[in-house]
């Protein structure tokens, strides 16, 4: 079964790890921890995105909840 993560500037969102992660040729694979003060940031910023009203949002907004 293949999962598809969301992605939010640039960034993949895997909630399982707790991370952001990004990759490119220059900078090779870079890694946020969503309780690191820049993933925190990136992690606030993701969520006042969300419309919890739709089914998909609620349920990563659940997802991420949880974690913490």
């Amino acid at each position: 079964m293949i999962v598809i993560l969301p992605t939010f500037k640039g960034y993949t969102i895997d909630v399982r790890l707790g991370q952001f992660r990004k990759v490119s040729r220059e900078n090779g694979i870079e890694f946020l921890d969503f309780d690191e003060e820049e993933g925190d940031e990136l992690l606030a910023e993701y969520l006042g995105t969300l419309n919890l009203k739709k089914a998909k949002d609620k349920a990563m907004f659940d997802k991420i909840a949880d974690i913490f």
